[in-house]
């Protein structure tokens, strides 16, 4: 039997991330470890494991999805760049990896790490605050259902 999908099943299985919403692609979340300040991923809608295995439509929402989120955090952390990091061969749910990276923060200039040895944890009215500010920018504070998104 396979292992249980963090994305598809009970969030108890995701105690490492903050959901902030449904958006067109997929799922956000927020990371809980905030070593990159805005660390986000985003789960595709649908259990895949490869970016090949969406359809056209599903990309393009997915992709629509990450600019989106990115351009969330950068309004409202102003981070000096982004990274972005998809897996194909560690995980059995495609999801892409937003990480905000600062000039003067760890790492700059190089690959950051997914699994800190010493991750910064937030107090939990840090990540509400963080999750809400990320709501208000990508429209999800007045659309319990999450988007209404045009995608080109």
């Amino acid at each position: 039997m396979a292992d249980p999908c963090k994305f598809c099943e009970d969030a108890s299985l995701r105690p490492d991330m903050v959901e902030v919403g449904p958006v067109p692609g997929g799922v956000l979340y927020l990371h809980r470890d905030q070593t990159h300040s805005g660390r986000l991923l985003l789960a595709s809608r649908r259990h895949v494991k490869k970016v090949t295995d969406l359809s056209f439509q599903e990309y393009r929402e997915l992709m629509d999805s990450v600019y989106r989120a990115a351009q969330a955090v950068t309004d409202l952390l102003h981070p000096d760049k982004i990274n972005y990091l998809i897996f194909g061969d560690t995980g059995a749910h495609l999801h892409i990896h937003i990480v905000p990276k600062y000039r003067d923060g760890k790492d700059w200039g190089k690959v950051f790490l997914t699994d800190e040895p010493t991750p910064v944890l937030l107090p939990d009215a840090e990540y509400l605050s963080l999750r809400a500010g990320l709501r208000r920018r990508l429209g999800l504070e007045s659309n319990q259902e999450g988007f209404s998104w045009a995608i080109f």
